[in-house]
């Protein structure tokens, strides 16, 4: 049997005949207001006729009229006009700047961008809360000027549904593990690899380029791993760092720097040691950076092992799943020290583990902020002395400041959130009693 099928419903009937879209004429042109208050000059020095016939030579008859007009408009709007063209010639200082500051290779990120603004503005005269740099004006400078801000992409594969679901798994086992062991404070700890230099992802720069380049200090793949260390009462811990160093050649000396100085030499250990004390830190050394089972028993034992109830009361000890993390030696020293280590689930600590989810962030935010500080200092010491720019890396004291700094500005708020989002504040163990009441 032959189905027909239906027929097509007409739609709007195109349109062949008729007059076309008629074509711009570009009568509508904008004019900036440094043109505006040139016009406003010459009016003043010479008369309409003059500046007229010096700015607009060729409009005659009707156009010419509306041009005038156009003037005596902008005659009542001087004030205004005055305020706004000062703000372009400040403008287009910032962009000479820009375009500078990438000639030299450094990044020129927006907060930077802000800090010169705010700077410009307070010379010009305006005031704080009559301009604030603000997102809006950020994106009409880049269009002005014609940059756009160039950075790197990065991909994975796991979904967010993925990630609630290990969330909800890992955080049931931990409330059985805190009900199980009569658990009052769980800590964490994450590490993080520290760049010695905090070369931004995206860099504003001119349009149309396709190869961005970016001036470094010498030590852009230099970094050291930072243990950071905080519980669920919002308490920090001091820190521990691991810094790049060559191991000796002598396998006996390597054991005695291993034993006596933390895997630094005799001489670095001088240099090193004087820091510890400074910044209330622990710092090793060894050619990798890399976290090993010697600095983690090390680690146990500087922060649990003088705990006054360490021989009656369990705490619960949240770590990554490092190899490194739970060697037999780690292991067997948590259960000397009454510590219960938890694995926090590989490939979603963005979802289950409180450091990655709220406290390295704000403090890469803020060891970055430090990174913009230093590079305006050198660029302004740079430009005083009329030498060639050259981009330097923190040195070891400096860069152990800032990460304590960093690590120790983060508020009690940002602590406690990163257990709270993450469904392993203490209060739980709380609502698991009263559920069982």
């Amino acid at each position: 049997m032959d189905v027909t099928p239906p027929a097509r419903p007409p739609g709007r009937p195109r349109l062949k005949e008729g007059p076309k879209k008629p074509p711009k004429k570009f009568r509508n042109v904008n004019v900036s207001f440094k043109k505006k208050q040139a016009v406003i000059d010459s009016f003043d020095e010479m008369g309409m006729a003059a500046a007229l016939l010096k700015h607009f030579p060729h409009p005659l008859g009707p156009p010419l009229d509306t041009t005038r007009k156009k003037v005596y408009t902008w005659l009542k709007q001087h004030a205004h006009i005055k305020v706004k063209a000062e703000i372009h010639e400040s403008e287009e200082q910032i962009a000479v700047w820009v375009h500078s500051m990438r000639k030299d290779g450094v990044p020129v990120t927006p907060q930077m961008i802000q800090i010169m603004t705010l700077g410009t503005a307070i010379d010009v005269g305006l005031d704080e809360s009559a301009f604030v740099a603000s997102w809006s004006w950020l994106e009409g400078f880049k269009r002005r000027f014609r940059l756009s801000l160039r950075t790197r992409t990065r991909q994975g594969q796991d979904t967010q549904g993925d990630g609630d679901a290990a969330l909800a798994t890992f955080s049931a086992r931990v409330a059985q593990v805190v009900r199980d062991n009569d658990i009052d404070v769980i800590y964490n700890d994450g590490q993080t690899g520290v760049n010695y230099e905090y070369l931004p992802t995206k860099t504003l720069n001119a349009r149309g380029n396709n190869t961005v380049w970016i001036k470094c200090g010498g030590k852009s793949k230099d970094r050291a791993t930072a243990m950071v260390m905080a519980d669920s009462t919002g308490k920090k811990y001091s820190l521990f760092l691991v810094l790049k160093t060559p191991a000796s050649k002598i396998k006996a000396v390597v054991q005695e720097n291993l034993t006596l100085r933390q895997g630094f030499g005799k001489q670095l250990w001088k240099d090193v040691e004087p820091l510890q004390n400074r910044f209330q830190c622990r710092i090793y050394g060894n050619p990798t950076t890399w976290w090993n089972s010697l600095i983690g028993v090390d680690f146990l034992r500087y922060h649990f092992a003088d705990r006054p109830d360490r021989a009656t009361k369990k705490v619960l000890l949240l770590w990554d799943d490092l190899s490194a993390h739970f060697t037999d030696e780690v292991v067997a020293c948590a259960a000397e020290l009454n510590v219960v280590l938890e694995k926090i689930p590989p490939r979603f600590t963005w979802m289950c583990q409180p450091a990655d989810v709220a406290w390295i962030r704000p403090m890469k935010s803020q060891l970055r902020k430090m990174w913009i500080d230093s590079i305006r200092r050198q660029v302004k010491n740079s430009k005083s002395q009329n030498s060639t720019f050259k981009l330097q890396a923190p040195k070891r004291p400096t860069l152990v400041q800032w990460i304590t700094d960093a690590w120790f500005g983060l508020s009690e708020a940002i602590i406690t959130n990163g257990f709270a989002n993450t469904r392993l504040s203490i209060k739980m163990k709380q609502w698991t009693k009263l559920s069982k009441l």
